[in-house]
């Protein structure tokens, strides 16, 4: 039984961001949601019998406790009268609590202008930072967190979010860049750091295309030899350039430059043009872990 049966079973129960230690729920969790369902009107059977199919989410640290808790999770003004801010989402793939310890304390010495930190589960923590001229950039910071995988023995992934300024409402910022993040945990086989610019394709576009037929219809007849998807992922990387293309691809131009000509020719779509290379690369995006 997962936590999507209990709310089905038990209408009441409702989808929160953080665990909590109020008594008077039973906190399930899966993945980073957890489902609150109200101890009131469950007989005493009921709770054991649900204990038992489903281990409560264990409370990784007093989150109440941090300043920035209020504007994360409860929708309220940060703690702060100026700036601009970013989050950070960061998941593990195992960390225990005293290396947590020792890792934040790392990554504050790393990252000064660090203003708080959540670790919600034992596996995903949320970080604060406040603008500075010197932010790290998302390759910058993908070689920091790739340094501590290093130095912790672990796998960590990391959505770094843009900076808002701090009069804006950083519980739906967080909601809707968690959301972007757990996208492209579930889609994306390689990469370490991802954010919004690598994330909003995907993310915004997939499921309107997914409904199409029309859409549907040409990835099914214009990609079904395995290396297209490739190398049209590549050339949208590389701007159009068929030189850097065929280079990060181990291929020989005019091998690539003929693979590009046969596509063409059956298409009649020109990869020369970035709109005619966007559809294609919209259509990969969309369908190329569904075929």
């Amino acid at each position: 039984m997962n936590i999507q049966t209990i709310q089905k079973i038990y209408p009441q129960a409702m989808l929160q961001p953080i665990s909590t230690e109020d008594p008077n729920y039973l906190v399930f969790s899966n993945n980073r949601q957890f489902l609150w369902l109200p101890t009131a009107g469950l007989s005493k059977t009921e709770i054991q019998l649900l204990q038992s199919f489903i281990a409560p989410a264990p409370l990784v640290n007093q989150t109440k406790k941090h300043p920035w808790y209020d504007a994360l999770f409860e929708h309220l003004t940060p703690p702060v009268e100026e700036g601009s801010y970013r989050l950070i989402q960061v998941e593990f793939s195992q960390l225990d609590e005293a290396s947590a310890e020792a890792w934040n304390t790392e990554l504050t010495h790393i990252l000064p202008q660090l203003v708080d930190y959540f670790f919600i589960t034992k596996s995903y923590a949320v970080l604060i930072e406040a603008y500075h001229e010197e932010a790290l950039t998302l390759n910058d910071l993908a070689g920091v967190f790739l340094a501590l995988d290093g130095d912790f023995n672990t796998y960590t992934r990391v959505f770094v979010g843009s900076f808002y300024p701090y009069t804006e409402d950083f519980t739906r910022l967080l909601k809707e860049e968690e959301q972007l993040f757990s996208h492209e945990l579930t889609i994306a086989r390689e990469g370490k750091c991802y954010n919004l610019a690598s994330a909003c394709l995907s993310y915004f576009m997939e499921n309107a295309i997914k409904d199409s037929y029309l859409m549907r219809t040409l990835y099914y007849h214009w990609f079904g030899e395995e290396d297209l998807s490739e190398i049209i992922t590549n050339l949208w990387k590389n701007q159009g350039n068929v030189s850097s293309t065929a280079k990060d691809l181990f291929m020989h131009r005019n091998t690539l430059q003929y693979k590009l000509d046969k596509f063409q020719q059956v298409t009649h779509c020109n990869l020369k043009n970035m709109d005619d290379l966007f559809l294609c690369y919209l259509l990969i995006s969309a369908f190329k872990t569904i075929f």
